[in-house]
């Protein structure tokens, strides 16, 4: 019997089409893009992160840099954006004509740029905004840039006291859904988590960009990208974060009773499912759409569609979390379990790279015969699954011994 899949979601008590938001970051930058994304499909947004004081959201040119593999793929984008440019006034009036235009998206508002932590600047952007008729409120704690060199962003979400205290403030101006938004590179990310929970937090969102230098230029001795002949640290998101997110959206889902928002490097409807088996039950997006635009909604919502229905799942809380029973502990895992790596006559092309890698880098158990087909010596090989990983054939499985 055929199972009839939705993509509709509730999450954390915000109706929404389907579980694909446009995270705070350029793509939500002003009210005429978040109209085209809702237009386009997206099932929500989560605005840019305001600004108390326009002072305080500055930007710098250039400040976003493409980050490249050595084949000149782009892997992902460090920027060093701030907050929004506009009067979080402006903002207001944008999210109430949002709400009255788009009533079924979901529209949540990123809070606050602020130097420090000032609690009557948060409480009454707090107000202004659920007044204004937002669906939610993230909360910033993250922001591995700009605002925590001014005691914001992940500054916050490093301190479980700070994330107490500011999601309380919050908590006490809305009934509507209160997210803290966590950092990835922090201690005890579970903790974190539990204490925005134990503070009246509605749910987890995470991760946000990864503090980095995306090069430099080895002539001007300049990181890029030069801002005036200097630049900064900057945070570092696509597809090159995506192993660090999965890690932390599964830890968090794992230590809280709330809904979790994924983000970090979800490109295409593969992406989303392994966020979604990780324990995610909304799904951000900013550097795919930097990269292609917002018509990759229709690859999105059509690919986890059609996944849904091949698997008979109806809802995304069908299948949400799947994967967390079997994440183990490192010492649990069985060391009785041996493979040997098992090359494709028909597959191989005679690159010879894997025998060099396994020379190199592994245990000297595979080699090259007169053909220059790989061949493996089953007695030396340690089944670690490098050579399986590099081989640009896809032509190595790995057998079990």
């Amino acid at each position: 019997m055929e199972v009839a899949s939705t993509l509709q979601v509730n999450f954390a008590g915000v109706s929404m089409p389907n579980p694909f938001m446009l995270s705070s970051a350029p793509p939500t930058t002003n009210v005429e893009m978040v109209a085209r994304c809702f237009e386009a499909g997206w099932g929500g947004a989560v605005l840019k992160t305001l600004a108390y004081t326009l002072s305080q959201a500055q930007n710098v040119n250039p400040r976003i840099t493409a980050v490249r593999s050595a084949d000149d793929q782009i892997i992902g984008f460090t920027n060093f954006e701030l907050g929004s440019p506009k009067h979080i006034e402006k903002w207001a009036q944008d999210t109430r004509w949002l709400k009255e235009r788009f009533p079924e998206h979901g529209v949540w508002v990123s809070l606050l740029h602020t130097e420090g932590l000032v609690e009557s600047q948060w409480r009454e952007v707090t107000r202004m905004f659920d007044q204004a008729g937002a669906d939610g409120f993230e909360l910033n704690f993250s922001c591995s840039h700009g605002m925590a060199e001014s005691g914001g962003g992940a500054t916050v979400g490093g301190n479980e006291e700070a994330i107490k205290m500011v999601t309380t403030w919050v908590r006490e101006e809305t009934r509507k859904p209160v997210m803290p938004k966590l950092p990835a590179i922090v201690q005890d990310i579970p903790g974190k988590a539990r204490a925005a929970q134990s503070a009246g937090a509605d749910a987890i969102a995470s991760i946000n960009t990864l503090n980095s230098l995306p090069g430099v230029d080895i002539h001007t001795f300049v990181p890029y990208p030069s801002v005036d002949g200097g630049s900064a640290f900057q945070g570092l998101s696509g597809a090159a974060v995506k192993p660090v997110a999965l890690r932390t959206v599964a830890q968090i889902a794992g230590a809280v009773d709330i809904p979790v928002s994924g983000i970090g490097g979800i490109y295409n409807w593969r992406d989303a499912v392994e966020f979604i088996l990780c324990g995610a039950s909304s799904l951000q997006v900013c550097s795919a759409v930097m990269h292609h635009g917002y018509r990759i909604i229709n690859d999105l919502t059509a690919g986890l569609l059609n996944y849904m229905e091949e698997m008979g799942f109806a809802t995304i809380s069908d299948f949400c979390g799947k994967a967390l029973p079997n994440i183990h502990r490192h010492n649990d895992l069985s060391r009785a379990y041996k493979l040997y790596s098992s090359p494709d006559p028909d597959k191989c092309v005679g690159c010879g790279r894997c025998a060099a890698v396994c020379a190199d880098s592994a245990y000297s158990a595979i080699h090259l015969d007169e053909d220059r087909r790989a061949i493996v010596d089953k007695e030396k090989c340690d089944g670690c699954g490098l050579c399986r990983g590099i081989c640009p054939a896809h032509a190595i499985s790995m057998q079990r011994k």
